[in-house]
């Protein structure tokens, strides 16, 4: 569809009218603590909640833990199709306090930087699309039917009882879904997979001063990561994908041994594989089991196998569908650049996606200042999201029709 021109421009006036409250809005939301681990989203839920009671659409929370609720905002009606505005209220640590320059819970605005841990991943989001409905009541704009906007928890741990357990008690039927996340406001339209292994090597305990007595679990360890090295290293050299980074692995954790005068009978490795669209996480556990095999196979005293920690499917939504197509209309008329791009973390996207449920990903802020110290958001790019997110629910629902001035 395309948005008539009375309709973009009173979408203009009504969030230049709003800058001030919508920025007000995320530094409260980013004062809030809400650090996970341990999750507790209490005091970001009531700073949203306080922002609801404003509003003219009604909201609903729903908590699998009371701790970590999850809030969905009803908008528009139930007569046509449903898309779903999905973004997240929770943060990961702050880390080491002495590498920050700012307070990370100040919301300093310094240069139209706003500071704080969570400003871009993603409370930038999560309030861009909030007020993105705040937006639509000031304006009077009537849509054609529903949008939900779900700001949820435990998305930094996976998402079990945030996105997944709301999308799994039927509390969201999306036709369409938005995730907010940082793209720096591109569209995001391919996400790379996660697969977490845990492997074990096993050993015999011997005296240290006559180590041939026994089986180090540990240099088995060294030799399973030294085929595993080799073998991924040539098997990516022939997957790429055209807007993602390549595949990738990482050994994040490793532990072993009792003391260092004991031969190690046990070796702990946890391993990170990044899978690209395309890519069956079945097939990225066939590999590492196939490796161990293959060790075994050349050496008797090699005893090793692994489970499955975690698993988070890649994903990719067809560049020219029909959501695709519309948030590259949203962005032309933004002026923005229209043209897809990759996503290189996991987001609650995947949830949706994996119910077959078309998905786009797209948000103010820089991918690369998350998690870090000093992580901060423009504030420019916040109030761009907002008018975004608001053209982007007229243009998927089809509004036309507006209360006051058209």
């Amino acid at each position: 569809m395309t948005i008539e021109t009375g309709v973009l421009n009173l979408i203009r006036q009504t969030v230049s009218g709003m800058e001030s409250e919508i920025i007000d809005f995320l530094s409260q939301l980013v004062r809030a603590k809400s650090i996970n681990p341990p999750g507790d989203t209490i005091t970001a839920s009531a700073v949203i909640q306080e922002k609801l009671k404003e509003f003219k659409n009604p909201y609903e929370i729903h908590s699998f833990d009371d701790d970590k609720p999850n809030i969905i905002l009803r908008a528009g009606n139930r007569k046509g199709k449903s898309v779903c505005f999905n973004s997240h209220m929770d943060t990961v640590p702050v880390g080491d306090i002495s590498k920050w320059k700012h307070d990370p819970f100040g919301a300093e605005i310094v240069n139209g930087k706003l500071y704080g841990r969570g400003s871009a991943d993603a409370k930038g989001c999560a309030a861009a699309m909030l007020m993105a409905a705040r937006v639509l009541e000031k304006a009077g704009i009537q849509l054609n039917g529903g949008l939900d906007v779900a700001i949820v928890s435990d998305e930094e741990t996976a998402g079990s009882i945030g996105t997944q357990y709301v999308l799994d008690a039927g509390l969201l039927k999306p036709d369409l879904v938005v995730t907010g996340e940082i793209t720096s406001n591109r569209i995001a339209i391919a996400e790379k997979g996660l697969l977490i292994l845990s492997l074990t090597t096993h050993g015999r305990t011997a005296h240290a001063s006559t180590p041939w007595e026994g089986v180090s679990a540990i240099s088995k360890m060294a030799k399973l990561i030294n085929e595993i090295e080799n073998t991924l290293g040539e098997s990516f050299k022939h997957k790429r994908h055209s807007l993602t980074p390549p595949p990738s692995f990482n050994f994040g954790l490793i532990e072993g041994g009792v003391a260092v005068n004991v031969v190690p009978d046990e070796c702990r490795l946890t391993m990170d594989r990044r899978t690209i669209p395309g890519e069956s996480l079945d097939e990225a556990e066939q590999e590492i089991a196939g490796i161990i095999e293959r060790v075994k196979k050349t050496d008797p005293t090699f005893d090793a196998e692994f489970s499955v920690v975690y698993r988070a499917n890649a994903f990719e939504t067809h560049a020219d569908s029909p959501l695709v197509n519309s948030a590259a209309n949203v962005c032309r008329l933004m002026e923005l650049n229209p043209q897809p791009v990759g996503y290189q973390q996991v987001s609650d996207g995947r949830f949706f996606a994996d119910k077959g449920i078309p998905t786009i990903i797209i948000g103010p802020g820089v991918a690369e200042l998350a998690h870090t110290p000093d992580e901060y958001v423009s504030v420019a790019a916040v109030i761009e999201a907002t008018k975004l997110y608001t053209l982007l629910a007229v243009e998927l629902l089809e509004s036309a029709d507006c209360a006051d001035s058209l």
